[in-house]
């Protein structure tokens, strides 16, 4: 019985521990999306998920990995992408899809572009085209 009663406890406090939902980047490229000019005449893009991204994730504490891409030090600003830096969307060789805003609890430290990491937070999706469509708030640095 006492070893049932620690194989529950060993279960339910791992479970615990990886509470975020595993996000793949399969999931989130099956976005669309449709590019129009704003009042400045600036490109944007404006989203349509689908519908288990919306059901599933949407408000959701997930865990993804991607490369750490740096866009601001001095404001601490942060994306993970799919691709490395040099094939990221930032770059002009992937598509919106394929990077997620990071808003990090606290700051993260100083990591070397492109450094592949695990981060989790709360899966936010932004449908008004003004910006990155994936935002990971609270996020950190996972594993």
């Amino acid at each position: 019985m006492a070893k049932i009663l620690a194989l529950l406890t060993c279960i339910f406090f791992s479970s615990a521990a990886l509470a975020q939902k595993p996000l793949v980047w399969e999931l989130l490229a099956l976005t669309t999306y449709q590019t129009d000019l704003d009042e400045y005449g600036n490109l944007q893009y404006t989203p349509k998920f689908p519908s288990n991204l919306e059901n599933d994730f949407e408000q959701v504490e997930v865990a993804i990995s991607g490369y750490l891409i740096p866009i601001d030090l001095e404001a601490q600003t942060y994306a993970l992408s799919k691709n490395p830096f040099s094939a990221c969307f930032f770059c002009g060789n992937a598509g919106p899809e394929t990077v997620i805003e990071l808003r990090f609890t606290k700051p993260p430290g100083r990591f070397a572009t492109d450094a592949f990491l695990m981060i989790k937070g709360k899966l936010i999706l932004r449908r008004d085209g003004g910006g990155i469509f994936y935002i990971l708030q609270n996020a950190e640095i996972h594993g």
